[in-house]
C-alpha cells in the first residue's frame, strides 16, 4: 500500500503539528465503507472505526461540527471526490487542520494513465465499486486510485493535512485470517484488501518521483506493501491501535509524533495477533513533519468524549435510580453501589474517570453473568469475591448503570482484559466502542432505563 500511501501523504503532514492560534476552518473528513454494491466483500467493525475517529478527532481538537462522516451507501466514488474537491477545501487556509481517514478495503488496479504501460497503481475501494477494463486489462471501477487521491490532497489549501488510512494494497493473502493470538477475543479477522479476477500482480508498482523536499504531509497506513491490514468485529486493529495510543497519549498530557504514533499503533497489533497475522504501519512524508508533534487536547476534569456520550446515553431511557453511600470519597475508600431495578432484565455498570477512561464494572471477571431480577441490587454484592475501592486519577468520576431487556454484557464486548486464548485475565475490561454502540441500539428500543451519578475522588488523607 505504500503507493498509495506515499500520494496519501501528500498532504498529510502538517496536521500532526500544532496548528497557528487562529484556526479559521479546521475540518475533519471520515470515510467508513464495511458494505460495498459486489457481493461477499463487505468488512466487519467499519462503524466501530468511525466511532473511534470521531473520538479521535475531538482528542485532536477538532469540534463535533467540524466532522463529516461518509459512510457506507453515502461513501460512493462521486460523493467521495466532491467531497474532497469541495468540503474538504471550502474556507481552509495554509494554517488550518485537516484530517481525511479511510477505512475499507485497499486493492490493485492497472494505471490507466497511458505514460506508465503495464504499471500498477494503489487505490481505495468505494462503496459502489463495479468490475470493468481499462486498455483490455480486468479493473475495477468507482476506485480512487492513488495519483489521483494524491492529487486532491494536494488541492487542498491547507499545510496541516494529515491522513490515516486502515486498508490494504497487498494481494498476497486469504479473505478471512486465522487470528492465533485471541487477545481480542476474536478467532478470526478479515483481510481488507479487495480482489476480484485479473487483479494484477501484486509485485508490480507504480514508480513514484523521489521527493523533492519541503513535502508539508505526513502520513500513517496501516501496512506495508506486502502485508494485509485487518478487519474484527470491534473495528479495525489500525484504528484500534490509534485510538489507544491517542487515548493513552492524551489522559499522560503528552504530544507524541507522528513517528511515535506510528510505533505505539504497530505496538498494539504486535500484542494482539501473532506473527502471522501482524502487519506493519507505515510513516511516510516529509521527516520534519513526522518529527513533529501531534495536537493533542489532554482530557482532565471530566470532559472528555466518552464522558459525555455515555452520560447522553444515560438521559434517554426510563429512569434509573442509582446511589452511592458517599459521593466524596479519598484515594482507597470502599465504595458500595446501589441500583433500584423497576423489572428484571440485563445490568450493566460503568464507570467514567477524569480522565475519560470508561471502565465495566459490572460484570466483571467475578460476576460474568448480569440478569438481574426486579428490586434493589447492592453491588458489590456479599458472594462477589471483590471490592470496590475510589482510586487515582483524582476529580470526578462519572457511575452509569444500564439496564436493557435485550441481553447486552458488556464485559464481553470488552477487548482488554483477555490473554491470548481469549478468556479473562483481568477483573475489568474498557469500554469499547461496540459496547458503546450495543447500548445506544438498546437506547433506541422500549424498555431501557438507566441512571448515574458522580463521585469526587480527592487524595487520602485530605
Amino acid at each position: 500500500m505504500r503507493i498509495l500511501i506515499r500520494l496519501l501523504v501528500l498532504l498529510l503532514g502538517a496536521a500532526l503539528i500544532p496548528s497557528s492560534p487562529a484556526i479559521a476552518a479546521s475540518k475533519a473528513l471520515l470515510i467508513g465503507i464495511g458494505k460495498y454494491t459486489l457481493p461477499n466483500n463487505d468488512l466487519p467493525g467499519i462503524d466501530l472505526d468511525i466511532d473511534n475517529m470521531k473520538k479521535v478527532s475531538e482528542i485532536i481538537g477538532f469540534k463535533p461540527g467540524d466532522i463529516k462522516v461518509l459512510f457506507d451507501e453515502d461513501a460512493t466514488y462521486a460523493n467521495v471526490t466532491a467531497t474532497l474537491a469541495g468540503w474538504a477545501r471550502d474556507g481552509v487556509g495554509p494554517n488550518d487542520r485537516v484530517l481525511i481517514y479511510f477505512s475499507g478495503h485497499g486493492t490493485r488496479v492497472p494505471d490507466p494513465d497511458a505514460s506508465n504501460p503495464g504499471g500498477v497503481d494503489d487505490a481505495l475501494v468505494m462503496h459502489d465499486v463495479h468490475t470493468g477494463h481499462v486498455n483490455g486489462r480486468s479493473t475495477l471501477k468507482n476506485v480512487l486510485i492513488g495519483h489521483e487521491f494524491g492529487a486532491a490532497l494536494a488541492a487542498i489549501p491547507s499545510k496541516n493535512v494529515l491522513v490515516l488510512i486502515d486498508a490494504c494494497h497487498s494481494g498476497s493473502a486469504t479473505r478471512t485470517l486465522k487470528l492465533g493470538n485471541r487477545s481480542l477475543g476474536e478467532r478470526a479477522g478479515t483481510v481488507k484488501f479487495f480482489n476480484y479476477p485479473g487483479a494484477p500482480d501484486p509485485q508490480k508498482t507504480r514508480g513514484l518521483k523521489k521527493p523533492l523536499g519541503g513535502e508539508n504531509y505526513a502520513a500513517i497506513s496501516a501496512a506495508r506493501d506486502d502485508e494485509y491490514a485487518i478487519a474484527t468485529s470491534h473495528g479495525g486493529l489500525f484504528t484500534l491501535g490509534v485510538i489507544d495510543s491517542i487515548d493513552t497519549a492524551s489522559r499522560a498530557g503528552q504530544h507524541p509524533t507522528v513517528e511515535q504514533l506510528r510505533t505505539s499503533v504497530a505496538a498494539y497489533i504486535e500484542k494482539h495477533t501473532d506473527e502471522q497475522s501482524r502487519h506493519h504501519p507505515v510513516a511516510d512524508g516529509s521527516q520534519r513533519l513526522i518529527r513533529g508533534e501531534l495536537n493533542i487536547i489532554p482530557l482532565r476534569g471530566g470532559q472528555g468524549p466518552t464522558w459525555t456520550a455515555l452520560s447522553a446515553l444515560a438521559t434517554q431511557g426510563q429512569s434509573l435510580e442509582i446511589t452511592s453511600a458517599a459521593t466524596e470519597v479519598k484515594v482507597g475508600d470502599q465504595i458500595a453501589l446501589d441500583v433500584v431495578l423497576p423489572k428484571a432484565g440485563f445490568l450493566n455498570v460503568v464507570s467514567v474517570d477524569s480522565e475519560d477512561r470508561a471502565t465495566v464494572l459490572y460484570p466483571n471477571k467475578y460476576a460474568t453473568a448480569n440478569d438481574v431480577p426486579v428490586g434493589h441490587f447492592h453491588f458489590p454484592t456479599e458472594s462477589m469475591d471483590f471490592v470496590l475501592h475510589a482510586s487515582e486519577p483524582l476529580g470526578p468520576t462519572h457511575v452509569v448503570a444500564f439496564l436493557t431487556d435485550q441481553r447486552v454484557n458488556l464485559l464481553e464486548l470488552g477487548v482488554e482484559g483477555r490473554d491470548a486464548a481469549g478468556k479473562l485475565q483481568q477483573a475489568f475490561t474498557e469500554v469499547t466502542a461496540r459496547a458503546t454502540r450495543a447500548i445506544a441500539v438498546e437506547a433506541r428500543r422500549a424498555g431501557f432505563a438507566a441512571g448515574s451519578l458522580t463521585l469526587n475522588v480527592s487524595a487520602a488523607g485530605h
